[in-house]
């Protein structure tokens, strides 16, 4: 197959991409840089710089595609959900329904959308599984809303067009390649977490609410092979299907991982008096617990997660350290 990629020069999909080929796909690649600016990269596919919230650009860059996975958003940790909200709901729904125009103009059977957990944001049932986002109420920020409508906009295109698609929602990603920003929230936890105690020795560590928040994190290329083995499968047609790993954790719980594992790896020394925290913001609407319920995607799709959230933490800050002395 030629398969679209969308967002393609995120650290996702950059983990998906190598799946891609590696099973004899050609990949077309799209992004817009709109998060950190212009990448240079050796690249074994083609690429193509463009925003497709331009709907004729969208119709072009589909032409002789045989499907989709459609990733590209504006993905923020929880500061970033409250600081861009327009940007998120307006652009993001936008650009989705432009590929599904372009795949019924184009005669593409089959979009894969990459959703996420936050469609559950207000889900009460934990474990929670795909079907209860449609029975919660619908999320408070404008990032999870944007994913739910996304995920309708891809079954009535289905409904009505006949455009099978397959929705993945990813549950807290780790990778070992984002960056945290200097305003704390606009990047993920893990990431603002590795650097303010890793980097910055930032003890009592500040924390977005009480830090009792409960996540299941997951290793990006558990979640990478799901996608790019499955996305196209007969197993997955007119699915959706959550991708996680189960193993609940408060945020306080994740920052001990973090510097017990960078002490031990002698990234930093252990303090006399332990790790402490200070809440430097909080949101009214910040997510209390979610953890997934993933029993759907083992039975039709023989995926689980392989990489146990202490294990990825050990990966992350190996991988950051061998960054930060090729930095210095």
């Amino acid at each position: 197959m030629k398969i679209l990629v969308t967002g393609s020069e995120g650290s996702l999909m950059q983990a998906v991409i190598p799946h891609l080929i590696s099973q004899g796909h050609e990949v077309r690649g799209v992004d817009n840089f709109v998060r950190y600016g212009p990448i240079t990269r050796s690249r074994g596919y083609e690429f193509v710089e463009g925003d497709l919230v331009d709907r004729e650009f969208c119709g072009r860059i589909l032409q002789g595609v045989d499907g989709v996975i459609q990733a590209a958003a504006r993905i923020y940790g929880v500061g970033g959900f409250h600081k861009y909200p327009a940007d998120i709901l307006a652009h993001d729904i936008t650009l989705h329904q432009n590929i599904l125009w372009a795949a019924k103009q184009n005669d593409i059977s089959r979009v894969a959308y990459i959703s996420s957990s936050m469609v559950l944001e207000r889900c009460v049932r934990h474990p929670s599984t795909e079907e209860d986002a449609f029975e919660a109420l619908i999320p408070s920020t404008d990032y999870g809303l944007s994913k739910l409508v996304g995920e309708r906009l891809s079954m009535a295109f289905a409904r009505q067009y006949g455009i099978e698609y397959t929705i993945w929602r990813p549950f807290n990603i780790i990778t070992p390649y984002e960056a945290a920003e200097s305003e704390q929230g606009i990047s993920h936890v893990f990431a603002d977490f590795i650097a303010n105690i890793v980097d910055r020795r930032l003890n009592p560590l500040p924390i977005i609410g009480d830090g009792e928040q409960v996540r299941c994190f997951t290793w990006i290329e558990d979640v990478a092979r799901g996608i790019a083995l499955n996305s196209f499968a007969p197993a997955a047609r007119n699915a959706i299907f959550h991708l996680g790993n189960p193993e609940p954790v408060s945020m306080r719980e994740l920052a001990e991982i973090i510097y017990r594992e960078a002490v031990q790896q002698g990234l930093m020394r252990a303090y006399a008096q332990g790790l402490t925290f200070k809440t430097t913001a909080a949101f009214e609407d910040d997510v209390r617990v979610r953890i997934p319920d993933v029993e759907k995607a083992r039975v039709q799709l023989n995926w689980a997660p392989t990489v146990q959230l202490e294990e990825a933490v050990r990966r992350c800050l190996e991988v950051h350290a061998r960054s930060q002395r090729a930095a210095s």
